[in-house]
């Protein structure tokens, strides 16, 4: 069984999708608000899948200065959008992260469970991709039977998702284009990688408007939607028109 490893910050104004405030109609704080949307729907699918999750989130001690809230910790905050996302949080696993940097805290994370705890296989999923599905997380834990490294393209050479059922040289391994890095580092390590379909990940306006397109359409043909994330893109009456330089994200 494949272990589901969500990273996770919490939800706070200016902390996360800063990009996203910069680049949309979204206030910073909306866009705390959009994060949390698209977090709990990632982890729903995580927990809809066949594999445990566990969410590794970081800790007050690891936010740079500003973002501690005196009146919620990070934990807390965290473990909220994880309580409203799925029936039973009682089942989802909860850890700090480990590292100064993401490559160093999503590589002691893999590292530690494939080496220390006997996982046989870990996937690492951002809380900025709302439109994966559980079938997307089964999909990689079949291609790890077979592969040693399954990853999930994103626009602009990001990734979705990584898996592993050997740990890589992570440091520097998310650099520019990551889904090349990554593969080279798999490569020089002489391991077997395999790819899955590519999902938009979230972390400008741009992203936001081809999700808010996609969710729209998919509603009106009644097909599945993330359901947290609909509801912000509902809420907040963000929809898609012809910009002058293209499509642009509007709100009504």
């Amino acid at each position: 069984m494949t272990l589901v490893v969500v990273l996770a910050e919490p939800p706070r104004e200016g902390l996360v999708l800063s990009r996203l405030a910069e680049t949309s109609p979204l206030s910073p704080a909306e866009a705390a608000d959009c994060y949390a949307a698209m977090l709990a729907d990632t982890v729903l699918a995580a927990d809809q899948s066949g594999g445990d999750v566990l969410v590794n989130y970081r800790d007050d001690s690891d936010l740079p200065d500003g973002f501690v809230d005196p009146d919620e910790s990070a934990a807390e905050a965290v473990r909220s959008v994880v309580a409203d996302a799925v029936e039973d949080p009682d089942e989802i696993r909860f850890e700090v992260q480990v590292g100064s940097t993401r490559d160093g805290r999503v590589g002691n994370t893999v590292t530690h469970l494939l080496r220390e705890e006997g996982e046989r296989s870990v996937l690492v999923l951002d809380g900025d991709v709302p439109m994966i599905g559980r079938k997307d997380i089964d999909s990689a834990a079949m291609k790890l039977r077979t592969a040693d490294v399954v990853v999930g393209p994103a626009t602009d050479g990001r990734v979705w998702t990584s898996a592993f059922c050997e740990p890589i040289d992570f440091d520097g391994a998310y650099a520019t284009p990551a889904v090349e890095t990554l593969v080279d580092r798999a490569t020089d390590a002489d391991l077997d990688v395999d790819f899955l379909p590519s999902y938009r990940t979230v972390e400008t306006g741009g992203d936001l408007a081809d999700v808010v397109a996609l969710i729209r359409a998919r509603a009106k043909a009644g097909r599945t939607v993330p359901r947290f994330t609909t509801e912000f893109v509902r809420d907040h009456g963000l929809h898609v028109v012809d910009g002058d330089d293209g499509p642009e994200l509007v709100r009504d």
